[in-house]
């Protein structure tokens, strides 16, 4: 059955709140009508009006294995009828979490202990942050807590990973970032080197000015850093040679924990199962969200290695 485009267009006109959309040029329709998406499968998407795009982008990163795969639509249901949810407080689970969470530990990268669940990278990322913070109280080290992540990193939207988020827009008019979180130089060799300059060299720079960083906020007081394998919504760009080489030796001169954001590079977009492995990085903590159910419903998870 097809939908009436002018009625879902009006409903979604007056009471949809659109992300990075201008809201009063979308009111008044200076941006012209919605883009209803109808059906999807494969890699492909269908209209309202019946036409058929590839969607290169996947979502947001996010449906790794395509639109429409028919057995993960009737895993939800079986599910759904036979236990629709139930809660993990004090020590209640349910077989597939075990399960889950097994798998999840098992095929990570780094030595891996424990996963926490959430509902979006956002939420992830804001748990590892109070990890961070917790764990250092429990070593005695209350002052060990702030956090840096990088110019035009992506790590969320909300309050303490939109802070963690490296792009001033994120920022503007919203009163962040927090304290607790410092931003260092972005990876991106194409915009960031100077005249001359090797990759390894520009990599080499990026790690001492992280260092330095670190020396003039005093290493007693910062917790962890956070970096995507490739930068995401900051340019989609690989890290130039040498950066995760020489960026984790700084983190353990100064005993800092690395917090992988693998929401977008995790479950196979790089190549590798997760962009640590294809770039040969030890995480202490492991973000993930998007491909862990590709999309088909919200789940993220903070993965906790055996350090931690």
């Amino acid at each position: 059955m097809r939908i009436n485009i002018e009625e879902i267009t009006e409903k979604d006109r007056s009471s949809v709140l659109h992300p990075f959309t201008q809201l009063k040029d979308f009111a008044t329709g200076k941006l012209g009508e919605p883009t209803i998406v109808e059906t999807g499968k494969g890699i492909r998407i269908q209209d309202a009006h019946g036409n058929q795009l590839i969607d290169g982008f996947a979502g947001l990163y996010c449906v790794n294995v395509g639109y429409g795969r028919a057995e993960v639509a009737e895993a939800i249901s079986r599910q759904a009828y036979r236990l629709a949810y139930y809660h993990s407080y004090a020590a209640h689970t349910t077989d597939e979490l075990a399960i889950l969470s097994d798998r999840l530990v098992r095929m990570a990268p780094g030595k891996m202990s424990k996963v926490f669940y959430g509902m979006s990278g956002s939420d992830a990322n804001e748990t590892q942050a109070k990890l961070v913070w917790y764990y250092n109280n429990l070593r005695g080290k209350p002052n060990k807590k702030k956090i840096i992540s990088r110019d035009r990193g992506y790590h969320g939207c909300s309050v303490v990973s939109g802070s963690m988020t490296g792009m001033s827009f994120y920022h503007d008019h919203m009163d962040l970032p927090l304290p607790q979180i410092v931003h260092t130089g972005a990876p991106h060799y194409y915009w960031g080197a100077t005249p001359g300059e090797t990759e390894r060299e520009f990599s080499a720079r990026r790690a001492a000015e992280l260092d330095q960083l670190i020396v003039r906020l005093g290493p007693d007081n910062v917790g962890a850093f956070i970096g995507e394998p490739v930068l995401g919504t900051g340019g989609i760009t690989p890290p130039p040679e040498g950066y995760w080489e020489a960026i984790q030796a700084v983190l353990k001169k100064h005993d800092v924990l690395l917090i992988v954001d693998e929401v977008i590079t995790g479950f196979g977009r790089t190549g590798s199962m997760f962009g640590s492995q294809h770039y040969g990085i030890e995480p202490d903590l492991i973000t993930v969200a998007k491909g862990l159910t590709s999309a088909y419903f919200p789940l993220s998870g903070a993965i906790v290695g055996e350090k931690v």
